[in-house]
Formats: structure tokens, C-alpha cells, sequence
């Protein structure tokens, strides 16, 4: 194998990045239902190139799943919270309301499989949701629509 065709390095592992490919490593062993003992013990003795394989898997995983943490795991203030709660419940509500009208007009590429007037009433909920946040926004000062944080 030439030296273009080589994986980089691995970084330092921490402990979670080991759990997390120990993990990955384990689910291939799911299915045979072995203690964590034995998938333990079988991680432990793996040869070096298929411990590579799931450490640079985890650091993947991670990596996505840190990119992917919503605003409200990260300890951002309440207002950002809110603002991106908003944000995504009318983003929500507003590709519910395009399907419905595509429904109401036959345009809808598929059939629903759960009755139109309970995804109607799902929208009206969701709707009132969104102006009961825009209320509480109202009275505690927090704009709802992204903002520069030296602008608040």
C-alpha cells in the first residue's frame, strides 16, 4: 500500500471516544446476545487495525452528534432556546400546512395514513403553540428571529 493510501493518524482517544467504539464494536455481537464481558474482552484483544477501523467510526459519530446537539443541551441562555424552539416549530408547522394544502388541492404525491383532520388538529395546536411563544416572548423582551448577540 503506498503512502497516499494510508488513514492519518489517530488523535489522542479520550475515554469517551473509546466507549463510544467499544460501543460500535458491540453491536456487531448484538445479535448474538454476549455479555458486555465477553465484548469486552473480545475489544480488548482486537487486533490493532480493526480497533483503528471503530475509533476513527466513533470519532465520526461524535463529531456528528456534537455538530447536531440542539441549542438547548449546549447551555445557551433561555432566550436563544426559545428563539430556536420557535424557529423550528414554525418551520414545522409551515411544512404541515404545505402538505395539508397540497392534500386540499390534489397535489399531495401520496397518500396519509393518518386521517387529514387529525393532522389538521395537529396544525391548529401547533399554531396556538407558536402564538403562546410569541406572547411569553412578548413579555419577557426576547426578539424571535435571530439577532446579533451585541444588538440584544
Amino acid at each position: 500500500m503506498s503512502e497516499e493510501t494510508l488513514e492519518p493518524p489517530l488523535p489522542p482517544i479520550d475515554a469517551r471516544t473509546e466507549a463510544v467504539a467499544e460501543r460500535l464494536f458491540g453491536l456487531k455481537w448484538a445479535l448474538r446476545k454476549d455479555s458486555t464481558e465477553i465484548i469486552h474482552e473480545e475489544w480488548q484483544t482486537a487486533s490493532e487495525w480493526i480497533r483503528d477501523g471503530y475509533l476513527r467510526q466513533a470519532i465520526e459519530v461524535l463529531a456528528a452528534a456534537d455538530q447536531a446537539q440542539p441549542a438547548s443541551a449546549d447551555g445557551s441562555d433561555y432566550k436563544e432556546r426559545m428563539r430556536v424552539e420557535y424557529r423550528e416549530l414554525t418551520a414545522r408547522a409551515g411544512r404541515l400546512r404545505d402538505m395539508l394544502q397540497r392534500y386540499a388541492d390534489g397535489t399531495l404525491d401520496f397518500e396519509p395514513t393518518c386521517p387529514i383532520t387529525l393532522l389538521s388538529r395537529q396544525l391548529d395546536v401547533m399554531d396556538e403553540y407558536a402564538n403562546l411563544l410569541r406572547h411569553r416572548a412578548k413579555i419577557e423582551h426576547v426578539h424571535l428571529e435571530k439577532q446579533d448577540s451585541a444588538t440584544e
